[in-house]
């Protein structure tokens, strides 16, 4: 279930933003020239993976205690699976703006992306 859900989550939010319809919305409403300017400037990128990295800590030391206690019940479970969606979501989020759109439109001042 974790292997599942940390490669689709990212490999789903990845597409969507870049490759899908959202692109539109982004390109038209200024927030693809703002999260450019971000990657560019990378004022969030040390937050972002210092919370990413608090996610991660927690799910592998809360998963640790779990197998120390021998057992894991439904809140366990729970808890385990929304920590690793968090981390997966923030390094994502973090290289999907600070590599990815960056490396993709090096150039972008705004307006279409495509001649």
């Amino acid at each position: 279930m974790k292997k599942f859900i940390g490669s689709t989550i990212p490999f789903l939010f990845f597409h969507l933003v870049c490759c899908g319809a959202l692109i539109i919305f982004l390109t038209t409403s200024g927030y693809l020239l703002l999260i450019r300017e971000e990657g560019r400037n990378k004022t969030f990128l040390f937050p972002i993976l210092l919370l990413g990295g608090f996610f991660f800590f927690l799910h592998w030391y809360y998963g640790r205690c779990c197998d120390k206690k021998g057992h894991k019940n439904f809140g366990d479970h729970t808890l385990l699976i929304i920590m690793y969606i968090a981390f997966s979501f923030l390094f994502g989020l973090a290289f999907m703006i600070y590599v990815f759109i960056p490396w993709w439109i090096p150039g972008y001042k705004g307006g279409l992306l495509l001649p």
